[in-house]
């Protein structure tokens, strides 16, 4: 994003070692930030006073916090001292961070001047604490560039299916499914890309191989590669690993809720009940039979991906920045917004594309 949009970057300074875990814990615990910023860490605490504290000699034309879920906090309370108008992202979910501004935070988001959120759903919701007609949805972006398709998939007879990730995913569909995969003989191989800590979720599957820790090359590659990607959730805003797989031809399994409305249409994947074991299963089966079902998608999931690439996003946001510095509203962005709502609403209505 700031590549993109010519900014300077001000990041977090990784602080290891024992005696700074020790102290960032005693930290943490005095300040009361574990009650409700489980990844504020110190070395974000250094990062907002190197703002601030630049910002009074040489002030910005505006800041903008990227990650406002965990990494925002002295900003909001000491606002006055930061002298230029203030965007911040969103990417969690509203009803997950209600302790934060509902008690913890009350009244301090009303400080932020403008609040970018990842998925449309998430207006209602920030709205009520950021004020009216501050927040705007700009969707997440991909690089369609490294992210893209790589020729033909092999011609090989068994399906490969992709699961990535691991924030709000659904552990136990995911268990069901592959261990109903297995049971009923079908010919697919689950690929699994997450945290070695993670593996325990998958204990007692079989037909599983793990990638840990990998390249973002061979990442790339087993996007190209698989049939679909399977990413069941239980809640979502934006999702990296559905971008990136878009943005490589493949077509997306995932959960008809929240953002994934914005992001997944009936044309580059399905999105199913929460839970639906039974339908996740009738769809496998019909791409064991005919491989063409998800390979049909794979055009317009690249199709799909490219409405997200960073430029068209990074022109939104400065869009954004111009609206904020000159005191026009955020909201005059918003009729795109209404539209993309609207879809999503209908989309809802049948679950299952």
């Amino acid at each position: 994003m700031a590549t993109e949009v010519g900014a300077k970057v001000v990041s977090r300074r990784k602080i290891d070692g024992i005696v700074s875990k020790v102290g960032q814990k005693l930290w943490r615990d005095r300040t009361g930030t574990g009650a409700y910023l489980f990844d504020y860490q110190f070395g974000d605490l250094l990062a907002e006073a190197n703002v601030l504290a630049r910002g009074a000699l040489n002030p910005p034309d505006l800041l903008h916090v990227l990650y406002g879920d965990e990494q925002l906090d002295q900003l909001l309370r000491w606002r006055r001292l930061l002298r230029c108008p203030l965007v911040v992202t969103f990417h969690q979910p509203s009803h997950r961070i209600t302790h934060r501004f509902g008690r913890f935070q009350k009244g301090l988001a009303t400080r932020i001047n403008a609040a970018i959120v990842v998925s449309s759903g998430q207006i209602e919701g920030f709205e009520k604490w950021i004020g009216a007609k501050k927040v705007v949805y700009i969707p997440h972006g991909i690089d369609t560039n490294r992210f893209s398709p790589g020729g033909t998939i092999a011609d090989r007879k068994r399906v490969m299916i992709l699961f990535v990730g691991e924030h709000l995913r659904d552990w136990e569909l995911i268990h069901k499914v592959i261990d109903s995969s297995n049971n009923q003989g079908l010919p697919i191989d689950f690929h699994v890309i997450t945290k070695k800590e993670l593996a325990p979720y998958f204990t007692g599957c079989s037909n599983i191989s793990f990638h840990f820790q990998i390249p973002e090359s061979e990442l790339i590659a087993l996007y190209r590669s698989a049939d679909a990607l399977f990413v069941p959730v239980i809640d979502a805003t934006a999702n990296n690993a559905v971008l990136e797989s878009l943005a490589c031809g493949t077509p997306v399994i995932s959960t008809a809720i929240g953002g994934m409305f914005d992001y997944v249409n009936e044309n580059c994947g399905w999105l199913l009940p929460k839970s639906d074991v039974t339908g996740v299963m009738d769809l496998l089966r019909r791409i064991t039979i005919d491989r063409e079902v998800a390979a049909s998608f794979r055009d317009a999931a690249r199709t799909q991906a490219v409405r997200f690439d960073w430029k068209t996003v990074a022109a939104q946001v400065r869009n954004l920045y111009s609206a904020v510095i000159e005191g026009r509203a955020p909201s005059e962005e918003r009729e795109s917004v209404a539209e993309l709502k609207r879809h999503a609403q209908s989309s809802a209505q049948r679950p299952g594309y």
